[in-house]
């Protein structure tokens, strides 16, 4: 039913649960499975060498998250290939999806910022509202 599963994380208990579900999805389908971390900058910022600090201080955080998830799917006996952007969350996830013929996107229901999702809404409504594959929200 699914050949490539991509599961969206942040390090946050809830993308935890998510990588969990994509591993065992990925294992019981034989599919290929890819987790994808999204550095995301904040719009306001002073200087330009902030920006370029911030977003190295971004992506070395997700890569080391990428590499535990690497770690942890292969204890699973599954084959996980680890992928981290610049950009928005719930765009940056859906546009992938669609460039790499994603059928399953697994994402947690809750991320890092509670504040962010009061005022913008969560990743995980997003993604499920534009993502033309099917998407499964881990609680």
């Amino acid at each position: 039913m699914f050949k490539n599963i991509l599961v969206a994380i942040d390090g946050s208990p809830g993308s935890e649960k998510a990588l969990t579900a994509a591993v065992d999805l990925a294992a019981h389908y034989r599919a290929d499975l890819t987790a994808l971390s999204v550095a995301e900058v904040p719009e306001v910022v002073a200087m330009v060498d902030e920006v370029d600090e911030l977003r190295e201080s971004a992506e070395a955080h997700f890569r080391k998250i990428g590499e535990a998830a690497v770690e942890y799917a292969r204890s699973r006996g599954v084959a996980l290939r680890s992928v981290v952007l610049r950009g928005h969350a719930a765009d940056a996830i859906v546009r992938y999806a669609a460039k790499e013929s994603v059928d399953l996107v697994v994402v947690g229901q809750h991320g890092h910022s509670r504040i962010a999702r009061f005022f913008l809404g969560s990743t995980s409504d997003r993604v499920s509202e534009h993502c033309a594959c099917t998407v499964l929200i881990v609680k």
